[in-house]
């Protein structure tokens, strides 16, 4: 019998060859390049995708195979090189992609296209002398270590910005530094680290959200910062940090433990969960059989922000279980079930939850209902090539007959998304165009418990650190995104973003079902809830968006927005600006 577990064990242990990798992050453009493979039908694009952080590895096991593709275009090919440099550690994973990587010549059309390239395009891309023989031997990464059993990438990570508001008397800027790392040990186990010291403010219609809900939106502790060099230079001093190491047990799982955050949807935004809330801590194990996904998500949240809590006291604790299972029959669409339940205990974790099959609704009702169950689907379908149609319904609590009375119940809580994109719009080249709608409906994701010692908040609603795990507005809005993309040349990236929206705020001491961190004992009234009650507030922008890249992974931006939120009276609060970001993706905020 020992013999037996003995073989067992080392087998678990070493064949971990299929095994995962750090995850791109979430607004790189290599999420968008994959939406065009798939919608473009470049190849079998057999990857789920409503799991929405990809894995490095599968992503390039992918578009290793997309270059024969007959629909890519020549800017569509350069996508695919600059992602084939950002994922350097999996390009020379056999000689029949070194082969096919060397048919770029084939694919212009003039001489002159083609002498810009030089034969061997792997020293062009993704090896070169190096800088002082040590630093950036691939274009992607400043420094790299490449030994027997251990691989590491590490890059510096900055972002500097500056931004001038109208009807704001403050400069708005941006100073962001620090540094990225991931690795590999043996093959068989990764690791990602991020840390970011940061100095900034923020654009008023985000001041004011900070205000009411004392945390930076995706930031944890943070303290005031004034500069001593440039006057009405004051803001935020915080520090960033996502940390996380995962390996395959076998095959076809992974497990992964970390500090970070997850996006689960097709969308700009998600109503199941979303990247925007503040990293937290989890076990995440994903198994993979057929054409099945199914993860796992296992947290430990807190239901205030450090600024409600001051002092160096323990911030409480809540827990959250949730369940993912994706299915992807075919390239053209795809589908998802998703449940979470959100839960406080006063000294442990709810072990009950960590079954990772069973239905939460039946545990919540065996303890008695004390917890947040919310019920969820994602689905995506791609008719024609060019087209995708998504959407998302999310059930927080749900009542039929209630439903058919038209009444405006309070507890009928639910959200829903729908959304399209059309790729090469019009037939022209890499013009991108999807447009969203999401609607939630009052006191969605919010719970009937008090936190306590802090009657004004519940505890077991949907959210982490005083910040949504779902869509950024919280409940009580509907919104209309619309988004153009289009790339004229290589390096040069373009986006043009309206948004329209209408939600609801509450009145002093009122709750109309907007602020998901009220306990909904404190809600109006039963009857009559209609999505966009209270203080009615009218969102309208309109901004562009342009980014050069001058190095690889070194981004010039410049960003316009004229925008408007009308209560009793309009506000101008549009903006321009830009700076320079380096290994970063740009996060604006726009609700």
């Amino acid at each position: 019998m020992y013999r037996i577990l003995w073989i067992c064990f080392w087998w678990i242990l070493t064949d971990i060859v299929y095994g995962q990798s750090p995850a791109i992050l979430r607004g790189d453009q290599t999420y968008h390049t994959y939406d065009r493979a798939e919608i473009l039908r470049w190849g079998d694009t057999s990857m789920i995708n409503g799991i929405n952080n990809y894995d490095r590895k599968r992503t390039m096991l992918f578009f290793k195979n997309a270059w024969d593709s007959e629909f890519l275009s020549d800017k569509d090919r350069y996508s695919l090189l600059h992602i084939y440099s950002d994922n350097y550690e999996f390009l020379d994973e056999g000689n029949a992609f070194k082969n096919k990587i060397n048919k770029i010549i084939s694919i212009f059309k003039s001489k002159e296209e083609e002498a810009a390239y030089p034969k061997k395009v792997d020293q062009l891309y993704f090896k070169q002398k190096g800088l002082l023989k040590y630093f950036y031997k691939s274009p992607a990464n400043f420094l790299q270590i490449e030994v027997p059993s251990f691989k590491a990438y590490i890059n510096p990570v900055v972002e500097v910005d500056y931004y001038k508001q109208n009807n704001n008397d403050n400069p708005v800027f941006q100073n962001t530094r620090g540094v990225e790392i991931r690795g590999y040990v043996e093959e068989k186990v990764y690791f990602y680290t991020k840390l970011l010291d940061n100095q900034r403010n923020y654009l008023s219609f985000t001041e004011d959200r900070i205000k009411k809900f004392k945390t930076l939106p995706g930031q944890g502790f943070w303290k005031a910062y004034e500069s001593s060099v440039i006057e009405k230079l004051k803001g935020y001093d915080f520090f960033y940090a996502q940390a996380y190491l995962g390996f395959n047990p076998i095959k076809s799982i992974n497990v992964e433990l970390g500090h970070g955050n997850h996006f689960i949807g097709n969308g700009i935004r998600s109503l199941l969960l979303s990247d925007y809330s503040h990293n937290y801590f989890y076990l995440k194990l994903n198994t993979y059989f057929w054409k099945f996904q199914y993860q796992n998500i296992f947290a430990e949240l807190a239901p205030i922000s450090s600024s409600v809590n001051p002092g160096d006291v323990l911030l409480p604790k809540k827990y959250s279980a949730t369940h993912y299972l994706a299915f992807k029959p075919s390239r053209n669409w795809e589908i998802g079930l998703f449940e979470t339940v959100v839960f406080s205990r006063a000294d442990h974790f709810e072990f009950q939850y960590l079954n990772p099959v069973i239905l939460y609704r039946a545990v919540e009702h065996y303890l008695d209902s004390p917890d947040n169950v919310m019920l969820g689907l994602n689905l995506k379908i791609n008719p024609i090539r060019g087209i995708s149609l998504y959407g998302q319904l999310a059930l927080d609590e749900f009542k039929l007959s209630e439903v058919k009375k038209q009444a405006g119940w309070w507890a009928n809580k639910f959200g829903a998304q729908a959304g399209i994109k059309y790729m090469n719009a019009l037939g022209v080249d890499n013009l991108d165009v999807q447009v969203e709608y999401n609607v939630a409906r009052p006191y969605m994701y919010s719970h009937t418990d008090y936190l306590p010692g802090f009657p004004q908040y519940s505890i077991a609603n949907y959210s982490h650190y005083n910040q949504p795990l779902a869509h950024p507005l919280g409940a009580n809005f509907r919104e209309w995104i619309f988004i153009g993309r289009y790339k004229p040349a290589n390096r040069l990236y373009l986006q043009a973003k309206g948004l329209m929206t209408l939600y609801g705020d509450d009145g002093k001491d009122e709750n109309w079902g907007s602020n998901i961190l009220l306990p909904t004992q404190s809600r109006q009234m039963d009857e009559g809830n209609r999505v966009g009650q209270g203080v009615k507030t009218q969102v309208m922008s309109i901004g562009l968006d342009a980014s050069y890249e001058i190095f690889h992974n070194y981004y010039l931006d410049l960003h316009t927005v004229f925008r408007k939120t009308t209560t009793d009276a309009a506000v101008d609060q549009s903006y321009i600006g830009g700076g320079i970001r380096i290994n970063l993706p740009y996060i604006g905020y726009d609700y």
